[in-house]
């Protein structure tokens, strides 16, 4: 049976975040103004707990690595509550044993990104695409620390470079990032790879076998190499961009 590139995406998994939620309530005070309605705001932690499921490939690879060698990985229920206080809990899709802690991965993305629509600070589609890629890098690295076949050979497959320079960008701006200064520069570059990531993930499947038959025919009849992603021209759309601003400011915890 036959599916698209896009319902395979979405049977890869998400979720991950360990934080400890502190309260401060203060006692009402008499007022004679009339009571505003809040601002809508991201719920707490919502952009941290996805920041945190970026930062977890590393942990992925390992847990991809003791799932073959019949170590029990991380599980989503190790996770102290508090982090999620206040928010209904999303269970983790149900598969087979297969890529479990990257399918709590994928769960716990989703679920915060959807917080975050909700409340009005991203748009359905800009998410849908975020996750897309998200959900792409989760699967990447699990293939590539899993002991099985590598991808089927092709003559064209954009997808594995895609997915590790997303997954090699997003490490590089968390780090500078966790070192407290980011050089404009490199900001602006990963900055564009990203935006060329997501200009790939936002071509449907009739637009991507249409990519791929043209590069092969030009290859053939040229008799010339494959070009390399980074040379492949794509279009940005305005989605595309906006998903690249989302993750490098979500990255540098701006």
């Amino acid at each position: 049976m036959s599916i698209s590139r896009r319902d395979f995406m979405k049977l890869v998994g998400v979720s991950a975040a360990s934080l400890a939620l502190t309260r401060c309530r203060f006692a009402p005070f008499a007022t004679c103004y009339a009571p505003m309605l809040p601002t809508p705001t991201v719920p707490p932690f919502a952009m941290e707990r996805l920041r945190l499921c970026w930062l977890s490939f590393g942990e992925l690879a390992q847990a991809t690595i003791d799932e073959f060698n019949h170590v029990l990985p991380p599980s989503i229920e190790s996770i102290p509550q508090t982090v999620i206080e206040g928010v209904k809990p999303t269970a983790a899709p149900k598969t087979t044993s297969e890529n479990a802690f990257g399918q709590q991965l994928s769960a716990r993305h989703r679920q915060a990104l959807d917080e975050i629509v909700t409340n009005g600070e991203l748009t359905r589609a800009v998410a849908d695409l975020v996750q897309e890629a998200y959900d792409a890098a989760v699967y990447h690295v699990w293939r590539s620390n899993a002991p099985i076949t590598c991808y089927a050979p092709v003559i064209v497959n954009y997808a594995p470079v895609s997915a590790d320079a997303l997954v090699k960008q997003s490490e590089l701006v968390s780090e500078l990032a966790s070192q407290g200064k980011i050089d404009p520069q490199t900001l602006a570059n990963a900055k564009a790879a990203i935006e060329h990531d997501m200009a790939f993930y936002a071509l449907t499947d009739a637009e991507l076998s249409s990519l791929y038959d043209h590069i092969i025919a030009e290859t053939q009849s040229q008799v010339q190499a494959v070009p390399a992603f980074e040379n492949v021209e794509l279009e940005i759309t305005p989605d595309a961009r906006e998903a690249a601003r989302f993750i490098i400011n979500m990255l540098a915890g701006q």
